[in-house]
């Protein structure tokens, strides 16, 4: 099947002469050079939309199918539009709106998602959307529009407004409140009860009571109601997966490169390394044998190779051959490729990088696989149920998951790690060092009213500033035995797929 193949469905519930607009889009699409058919939607007997839009579904070959309004009251040039964002990869569904963002009642839109403008029945969705969101649908008169929005949100695909002028007045179909509030309560309550195909589940607790946080450029934040994870809808592929993600950015100015030179910022890492390090010291023995996952600048691993038996892994190539110019054991490769060939490790260290490993589950068992019996995992990471994230979530979502896959609640890394065979010994905020022109900075970012009086305060405290970062530290003990529940974490199948 071609990838340019369009199916344009036509539902017809009124008595209307579509022989006109038909001609229209043929002739259009025509000129688009793309492969298309048009299907008039005739109704039959009570057939209500919804039924009439899953039988089409089913007769219709395109990789995008298209839902126009039968008297097309807006330009020919948005079905189009509608398939250029579904084509470019953009977007899985588009949704046809006179305004955007579409008026809609706030209640609405907590129980069913995006809410379709009910003025425009234009609609577009990709192949793999279209049978799992309209054949999915159960209500067959025109409430399944609600019904279509709530299972793209059920399902996690990405949904664009599109954004269509009227060419003449026209009143919407559904103007009663309370008629599309019971809908959308219907369609709650048969999610309820295990009416629609179950959706991908949380990669933490496997839990399938999920919802669309936000969406970033080009993919889904997804939440968990249940541990309160946040979590990207699709994860890169598993060759693909690097323990520590790194960004590329370009090159500085001279002055400011020269500027950031110099001691300060390697100072900063510097002393928070050591200040992680004498946390961990206090559960190991002399010369205890020590494995790092993602050694990143090489900084906690230059200070720890002094005291005990230092190993470290790391996929990025610019950061083994910096470690190994060190004079560091660094190996290349991650977590579930790192083969130990000595005796058992007595501390596992990840800082900010079990963020990055897409199953958590297979992660803790590998590293569980690695440590000794009472050894020590410790384990720094983003806190969802903590004060910072909370304050600043809507501004620094995207920027969190431009570098990591999933963010952890309190409450399901303690869960998580007792379930897979780990004892919590200590947990609390975990503190970082930074140099003062980046505590200036994020400042005036946040608070630029602020900014002079914060620049004149933070002249007269230290540098680096020891700071919250808005993370907690874990510090955990393997227990000896199997974990708890062994045989049903293990015998479950990887779940963030559809």
């Amino acid at each position: 099947m071609s990838s340019t193949t369009v199916s344009v469905l036509m539902p017809v519930t009124e008595p209307l002469d579509v022989q006109s607009t038909l001609d229209t889009i043929r002739a259009y699409l025509a000129s688009t050079g793309f492969e298309f058919e048009v299907f008039p939607i005739e109704q039959r007997g009570a057939e209500g939309l919804g039924l009439m839009l899953r039988r089409a579904v089913g007769e219709a070959t395109g990789a995008t199918l298209i839902i126009v309004d039968a008297d097309l009251p807006y330009r020919v040039e948005a079905i189009g539009d509608a398939v250029a964002l579904i084509q470019s990869g953009a977007t899985d569904i588009v949704f046809g709106s006179t305004a955007v963002p579409v008026p809609g009642h706030r209640l609405l839109r907590s129980l069913v998602g995006a809410v379709p403008d009910p003025a425009v029945r234009l609609k577009a969705f990709s192949r793999e959307a279209a049978r799992l969101v309209i054949d999915e649908t159960k209500i067959d008169g025109e409430g399944c529009d609600l019904e279509m929005a709530f299972l793209a949100d059920k399902y996690g695909f990405r949904i664009e407004t599109l954004h269509v002028e009227l060419l003449r007045a026209r009143r919407a179909k559904r103007t009663f409140l309370l008629a599309s509030l019971y809908t959308a309560l219907r369609v709650r309550l048969m999610n309820r009860r295990m009416g629609y195909r179950a959706a991908r589940r949380c990669p933490v607790c496997f839990s399938n009571d999920i919802r669309t946080l936000t969406q970033i450029s080009g993919n889904l934040v997804r939440i968990c109601s249940r541990c309160k994870c946040r979590y990207l809808n699709a994860f890169a592929q598993e060759s693909d997966v690097r323990p520590a993600r790194r960004v590329l950015r370009a090159h500085l100015p001279t002055k400011e490169l020269d500027a950031l030179a110099g001691t300060d910022a390697e100072n900063a890492r510097q002393k928070t390394s050591k200040r992680r390090l004498a946390t961990v010291r206090r559960h190991l023995t002399p010369r205890a044998r020590l494995l790092e996952v993602g050694v990143r600048d090489g900084s906690f691993g230059s200070v720890a190779a002094r005291e005990f038996e230092y190993v470290g892994i790391d996929d990025m190539p610019t950061a083994v051959r910096n470690a190994r110019a060190a004079g560091l054991e660094v190996y290349a490769g991650t977590l579930s490729t790192f083969v130990n060939t000595g005796r058992y490790f007595d501390a596992v260290v990840l800082c900010h990088v079990f963020e990055n490993m897409p199953d958590p589950h297979d992660a803790l068992a590998r590293i569980k696989d690695l440590l000794r019996p009472g050894g020590v995992l410790f384990l720094t990471t983003v806190d969802t149920e903590g004060l910072l994230y909370v304050l600043s979530e809507k501004k620094r979502i995207a920027q969190y998951f431009r570098q990591h896959m999933i963010l952890y609640s309190r409450s399901a890394l303690i869960e998580l790690l007792e379930h897979s065979g780990f004892e919590i010994n200590v947990i609390g905020p975990d503190f970082e060092y930074r140099d003062r022109r980046l505590v200036r900075h994020w400042i005036a970012s946040q608070w630029p009213v602020l900014a002079p009086v914060a620049n004149a305060l933070i002249r007269f405290l230290p540098d680096p500033l020891l700071v919250g970062s808005g993370s907690i530290r874990v510090i955990a003990q393997r227990r000896a035995g199997p974990p708890i529940d062994a045989h049903v974490l293990r015998s479950v199948e990887p779940t963030h797929a559809r």
